[in-house]
């Protein structure tokens, strides 16, 4: 077995790991099995280094497969690093990839420009961690590591640890999660808790450290019977919001894409001036305007089904032809519109919507045969999170029902939805780490 690491401080880390996961698979030469889980640490600095290299890491191993001799595999991963876009500098600058050997099965290679196991690795836990994440069984040919690893503590607390490592909940195998993030007063499940800036960023962070990969913020409910409101006000609730979670994201190992959950061309326009990353419009991109905006930008564009906004209760969808079929005629009718406009392929995640337009029922239906939606040929995002379809398996409460949430989250993920739109996202992170790890197997790896 080879045990490949990547790590980055530079940039869109998470982005950068993806990307150099997508080389490995493409260069057909070296075969990505298994990811570890992700994790975070302090950059390892001289005294010398400025203020600007002080920037913290991701890290994982990767469990490979390969029919080249060690140094052919060196020199493979030292061009991807360049393909990648890292330049030449100073050893401890900040750095866009990083991509070492760590181990070879039971190999040992000590010659100048390559060290087989990687010399560092008794004292960087976030490059032993990650490799015992994938091989546990694993012996260093010299040297007995168990003091070492009592030392330094859980690899969950990140308090013991040299550079602070610890285990993150973020994972690149399995569903993402995007964070729900209402700074409004009558939504239906947590209305007026974070409308405050302080609230909403301290809820924020809580999102981010429990495993959301993407945050959407919206100040408009638009649950059943909801009293619409004007862009103007939404903006006022929102901009402080945004402009203040920019600056809170810069201090985060962790850095969150951020997405804005506006049906108004208005909002979504001096949100992107702020520089977010995802348009969620749950009236589907239907105006002219907010398609003409997402133009020629890199925004992701979650386009949902509906059958107006806000929903009402007595307009749903007919039960024939068959529900799934008038989703996926509606999607593609609107993707063929968004795509005539200039928008990308690439920037499209379909929504299915639940609970807008469609009885309980036709929800649980739509759940059950999420797969069909793959013919769409993009991402797929479910928010399913306390809604009322769940009145058919409980009585409780809206804010009470994640627990039935997570279980249909696993369900979810085990069908291999790209995201999923949560409001507890430490529950749903282990329901998904769950399915992830019962459900998938080597051969199945998926670098999205």
């Amino acid at each position: 077995m080879l045990i490949l690491s990547l790590g980055t401080n530079l940039g869109d880390s998470l982005n950068n790991i993806r990307s150099a996961l997508q080389l490995l698979q493409k260069s057909q030469k070296i075969a990505p099995l298994q990811i570890s889980p992700l994790y975070s640490s302090s950059a390892l600095l001289p005294a010398y280094a400025p203020v600007a290299w002080n920037r913290p890491f991701l890290n994982v191993a990767v469990l490979c497969e390969t029919d080249l001799s060690p140094l052919e595999v060196l020199k493979l991963i030292k061009q991807m690093e360049r393909q990648l876009g890292r330049e030449e500098s100073q050893r401890w600058a900040p750095r866009i990839i990083d991509i070492d050997i760590l181990a070879w099965d039971n190999c040992v290679i000590d010659q100048i420009g390559l060290q087989i196991p990687h010399a560092e690795l008794l004292s960087r836990p976030f490059a032993l961690w990650p490799l015992l994440d994938l091989w546990p069984d694993w012996q260093h040919p010299t040297t007995d590591f168990a003091a070492i690893l009592q030392r330094w503590g859980s690899r969950y607390a990140g308090n013991q640890a040299p550079c602070n490592t610890k285990q993150l909940p973020h994972r690149l195998e399995g569903s993402a999660l995007v964070g729900v993030l209402n700074v409004t007063s009558d939504s239906f499940s947590d209305g007026g808790k974070f409308i405050t800036v302080a609230n909403a960023l301290a809820q924020a962070e809580k999102l981010v450290r429990e495993g959301a990969e993407v945050l959407d913020i919206g100040a408009e409910s638009t649950r059943p019977d909801a009293i619409p409101v004007d862009p103007e006000t939404e903006w006022l609730l929102l901009k402080p919001v945004l402009t203040a979670l920019k600056e809170q994201c810069k201090q985060w190992a962790f850095k969150p894409k951020i997405s804005i959950d506006t049906r108004h061309f208005f909002v979504a326009e001096k949100a992107m001036q702020l520089g977010i990353d995802w348009i969620n419009d749950v009236s589907g991109f239907v105006d002219s305007n907010m398609r003409a905006l997402a133009v020629g930008s890199p925004v992701k564009c979650v386009v949902m089904h509906n059958l107006g906004v806000p929903a009402q209760k007595n307009i749903v969808l007919a039960s024939y032809p068959n529900i799934c079929e008038q989703l996926l005629n509606w999607a593609e009718q609107r993707f063929d519109e968004l795509l005539d406009v200039g928008i990308d392929a690439n920037q499209l995640i379909f929504d299915v919507g639940i609970g807008f337009g469609k009885t309980s029922q036709q929800s649980i239906f739509l759940l059950k045969n999420i797969q069909q939606f793959r013919r769409l040929n993009c991402p797929l995002l479910v928010g399913h999170s306390r809604k009322s379809f769940l009145n058919l398996i409980t009585e409780k409460p809206f804010p009470d029902r994640d627990f039935e949430t997570a279980m249909v989250s696993y369900q979810l993920a085990a069908q291999g939805v790209d995201y999923l739109r949560v409001h507890n996202v430490g529950l749903n992170a282990k329901a998904i780490a769950m399915a992830t790890q019962l459900i998938s197997t080597k051969e199945e790896l998926v670098i999205a």
